[in-house]
């Protein structure tokens, strides 16, 4: 809402003020001091507050207290006020790569500036008491009051001053007492409430005063009702002042901003979107109406109002002056235009955002125009220009972390998807996990990145075996001359001269052809030169130290910080076996490589028990590559790949049949049974009886000892927890690194099927589908195969499903309308109710609730606040603990099929509630009596471990209870309470 500022008033239209009577707002009685007594020298001194009562208000005492209170007081109060804003403004840190706020401030800045709020308090405090209360400003300062408190995060107090303000400012005739009722019909021919005030103010009073701040009140009322997340009293405040024919067209804009900051704050952006754009010109400065039109934009483009939302983007590019938000618009609209299919548009706002980069106003805005092109290259979709564009943004960031983290994860993205796994691996390790912008892929990158280093260890050790056999094989004086070459390329890059070769840990020296013994370095020269004199032994003593030690810093300590060094070295192969550990190592291979000639030599696989070892290295690391591959990437088309590399190059090492177990499972995730059946008949016919086959031929089997251990238990129990809390991101990536330490064998059909709709809820349908498709294979008895059957069905046809459920046109049944008659009494006026056709159906009478047995009915009782009544009509709860709202929702869909097929003769509807933050409530409604409602609990209860079989028994339980009881169970919280009430009817029973 904006904040008025008011100019100084020429002085010739003051004389204006005495050509007629004015009259001023209504007043009120106020005790500056309340239970306060005054300093002892001013008990008997009256504030100008005080002599309100005592003196008349006369025009030239209207005058006088008019224009002092507003220039000396509401002025100066006014501003400061505006001055915190602005600080909070400049303060704001926008990132417009995430939904903004809905202000440009926030109250946590505000907040921060307490003194000045309280400056601004003071200042109008003083203002109402050393002024006469008749004054034209006395409310407008209240208003000020009450401002301060709402940017101070004092909501309370906010509310009672606006609340002050509504009371006393409201219409009353002259000597009317105090008990009236705010807010009353608009006429007496008119059913409409209304609580606002007419504004009839006269030309003069338009130009010296501001209009009444009742109304405002109001308004800043319902604001903070909002920050205080009372959404049911603000909503009531903002739809009675919207049918409201009292409240004056200035404030019509203010509303619908209120209104739209209501829907944002509880995350409905269509319709936010709709009512911010009707307060548009609200805004108090150009700057902040282009926020508002990038904002609208973003809404706009979440509700899949595309076309809209590049009008706003282009709208907020052309009128902000903030060059990174231009950056963004741009780059938001030109996504717009890809969404729509129109690619020469994308290109064209490519070619536009690289002739700004080149501009000298965006100089320091490179990084972030390059990081956008490339998104928008992505979108082309051009992969390799977008790599060229995010390395251009890395190399012209200067200090923006957040944009260098971003441009790096792209690059990491593009590499891991190509599956150029030693660039990713390079990329991810470039990346700050500390950084804000990427702090919600953490969990993603941090796995990933402990993925490809494992899987870039054993590609190097692959490698280097394959280099080493291949010089192996060559002649011996190809050999020879590779070796040199390398020593030679060796001794360049770490600045050694011709003559001087480096080993390992130990001085080699190729000159000394006849085993001669090396010189004294320190003997007596024979010209009796001092050794340091002597450039030649000098240059000796030099090439051998680094030699022996390679290149040293000048610093102190070195030796020992050098060892530390060695110490504190990452394990780069964490969590897989290195077929270069110490107890697995041929004399032949080494870590600690020697790079003389002779160690160089001797790496070599010469010999038929050096090649073996060579070769048995390879074949484990590519073993322990495929199934990296296949379990920690799932990238099931690479472990193919190397699977059949070491079929090829090991046909007779088949690890009992582990290696057809492998490509049988990663044939059947890809779809191709064909393939899989082939390696599932080559291992059940050459390795029948082995434990590979029997995971092949009866999927539950498993002799892995870690299936009965307590610890993994726990472990997948607090996966299970995560998934069912909604820590949906966080679950899955815990899973994969369970899965992958302790197999996949370990899964059950519920955590599985909690796991795929938590896929379905973020829409990623392909992986949802391959994960049913697991319950079907691997749990064919399992209850949940026949619900994940249907569940492939309905994915297969959500695409067609939303676009019926889409075009269905609604009519919202009219409500009952609620107003109050010239008696003050409460009138509640009916809505019409439209006849609806019925088809009638013979009832078919079913065993169900009402002829399955008999319940004895007890007495009705009273305990605490609850009520039992079991003549009267009663409900069915279902209570759910720490679920999220996806599983409560496929919870109420399972009983609703439930009710359908056993209880189609009759209605019982199911609907969501909450109890309080952790416990959820499914409520079915209703039964005519205790009995038959008991008799439901019963068959539901029991229904629910098939119905609900991915659910815990200990996340839910169910009672019987009235709407009565339901109520007070909602206020009081306390189950146990109504439960011991229940026991008391039903032993045993609840």
């Amino acid at each position: 809402m904006p904040y008025r500022k008011h100019s100084f008033i020429p002085l010739f239209i003051i004389s204006i003020l005495f050509s007629g009577k004015l009259v001023a707002q209504p007043t009120w009685t106020f005790d500056p001091f309340g239970k306060e007594k005054k300093p002892e020298k001013y008990e008997e001194k009256k504030l100008a507050s005080e002599k309100t009562a005592d003196k008349k208000f006369t025009t030239f005492r209207q005058f006088v207290q008019n224009n002092v209170t507003h220039y000396n007081y509401y002025f100066n109060a006014n501003n400061r006020i505006n001055a915190v804003i602005e600080k909070a403004k400049i303060s704001n840190q926008d990132d417009y790569a995430r939904l903004l706020s809905f202000y440009s401030y926030s109250l946590d800045n505000t907040a921060s500036q307490k003194v000045e709020l309280d400056s601004v308090i003071y200042k109008a405090t003083a203002g109402i008491l050393l002024h006469d209360l008749r004054s034209d400003w006395v409310d407008n300062m209240y208003l000020l009051i009450g401002k301060s408190y709402y940017f101070r995060k004092e909501f309370d107090s906010a509310t009672l001053t606006f609340q002050f303000i509504n009371y006393n400012l409201f219409p009353r005739k002259r000597k009317e007492d105090d008990n009236r009722i705010v807010g009353a019909n608009a006429s007496a021919q008119s059913s409409i409430l209304s609580i606002a005030n007419k504004e009839n103010r006269n030309i003069i009073r338009k130009t010296f005063t501001l209009p009444p701040s009742r109304n405002d009140a109001l308004i800043w009322l319902a604001r903070t009702q909002i920050d205080k997340a009372e959404f049911a009293d603000a909503a009531g405040m903002i739809n009675i002042l919207m049918n409201d024919p009292n409240l004056p067209q200035r404030l019509k804009n203010d509303l619908e901003e209120v209104n739209a900051y209501w829907f944002y704050s509880q995350g409905i952006y269509d319709s936010a979107a709709n009512h911010l754009e009707k307060a548009l010109s609200n805004a108090s400065t150009k700057q902040d109406k282009a926020r508002w039109e990038y904002l609208l934009g973003q809404l706009f483009e979440m509700s899949g109002h595309y076309d809209k939302a590049s009008g706003y983007y282009a709208k907020a590019s052309k009128h902000t002056v903030d060059p990174v938000m231009d950056i963004y618009a741009r780059l938001n609209d030109a996504k717009m235009f890809r969404d729509n299919g129109n690619v020469r548009e994308l290109e064209n706002s490519i070619s536009k955002l690289l002739r700004m980069a080149r501009r000298d106003r965006y100089e320091s805005y490179r990084d972030i125009i390059y990081y956008s092109v490339g998104r928008m290259s992505l979108q082309k979709p051009d992969t390799t220009g977008s790599k060229v564009y995010f390395s251009k943004s890395i190399r012209y960031n200067t200090n923006n972390i957040g944009f260098k983290n971003k441009a790096f994860l792209q690059l990491a993205d593009i590499a891991y998807n190509e599956r150029e796994y030693r660039k990713a691996s390079a990329f991810y390790d470039s990346l700050q996990l500390d950084d804000a912008s990427i702090k919600d892929q953490a969990i993603r990158i941090e796995e990933r990145k402990n993925s490809l280093t494992n899987i870039v260890a054993q590609i190097d050790i692959i490698q280097r075996e394959d280099s080493l056999q291949k010089v192996a094989s060559m002649t011996p004086a190809a050999r020879d001359a590779i070796i040199k070459k390398i020593l030679k390329k060796y001794r360049k890059e770490n600045g050694l001269k011709e003559e001087e070769i480096a080993a390992g840990n130990a001085l080699v020296t190729f000159g000394n052809k006849n085993n001669e013994q090396q010189a004294d370095l320190f003997a007596a020269p024979a010209k009796g030169e001092w050794y340091f004199y002597n450039a030649s032994m000098k240059s000796r003593g030099f090439g051998d130290f680094k030699a022996k030690w390679g290149k040293r810093e000048n610093v102190d300590n070195w030796r020992r910080k050098f060892a530390a060094a060695i110490k504190q070295a990452p394990n780069l192969n964490n969590n897989v076996d290195d077929p270069l550990d110490d107890k697995n190592v041929p004399l032949a291979v080494s870590k600690k490589i020697d790079s003389s000639y002779a160690g160089l030599m001797s790496n070599l696989p010469l010999t038929a028990e050096q090649l073996d070892s060579s070769n048995q290295i390879i074949a484990k690391s590519l073993m322990v590559l495929a199934g990296l591959f296949q379990n920690n990437l799932e990238d099931y088309k690479e472990a193919i790949n190397t699977y059949e590399n070491y079929l090829q190059r090991f046909p007779a090492k088949l690890l009992d049949g582990e290696v057809y177990l492998g490509l049988y499972f990663c044939y059947t995730k890809l779809g191709n049974t064909s393939k899989a059946e082939y390696y599932k008949n080559l291992l059940t016919s050459n390795f029948a009886g082995s434990i590979a086959a029997n995971k092949v031929t009866n999927p539950s089997f498993t002799e892995d000892p870690n299936v009965k251990n307590p610890t993994v238990t726990k472990r997948y129990e607090a996966i299970y927890n995560l998934f069912i809390e909604g820590e949906f991101t966080q679950a899955v990536e815990f899973k994969k690194k369970a899965d992958s330490l302790y197999g996949k064998n370990y899964w059950t059909p519920q955590l599985l099927y909690i796991e795929a709709i938590g896929h379905i809820k973020e829409k990623n349908d392909s992986i949802a589908i391959a994960v049913l498709n697991d319950i079907i294979t691997l749990y064919p008895t399992s209850p949940l195969k026949l619900k994940a059957e249907t569940m492939i069905d309905v994915l297969k046809r959500r695409e067609a499903i939303e676009t019926y459920l889409t075009s269905l046109e609604v009519t919202r049944a009219e409500e009952d309308k609620i107003f109050i008659s010239e008696n003050n009494t409460i009138v509640i006026q009916k809505a019409v109710e439209k006849p609806v056709t019925v088809k009638k159906i013979a009832p078919v009478i079913k065993p169900d609730i009402q002829n399955s047995g008999a319940v004895i009915t007890p007495p009705s009782m009273v305990s605490g606040a609850f009520r039992w009544k079991p003549d009267t009509a009663q409900l069915v709860i279902m209570i759910l603990d720490k679920v999220d709202g996806i599983y409560v929702n496929e919870a109420k869909n399972a009983f609703t099929r439930y009710n359908r097929e056993n209880y189609f003769n009759k209605t019982i509807a199911i609907n969501k509630d909450v109890l309080d933050v952790q416990r959820s409530l499914l409520i079915f409604e209703s039964f005519a009596d205790a009995n038959e409602a008991v008799l439901y609990y019963d068959k539901i209860k029991k229904a629910a471990a098939v119905e609900v079989s991915w659910l815990q028994p200990n996340k839910y339980s169910f009672l019987v209870i009235s709407a009565s009881n339901l109520l007070v169970l909602k206020t009081g919280k306390d189950i146990n309470a109504y439960k011991a009430l229940l026991n008391n009817q039903y032993p045993g029973k609840f």
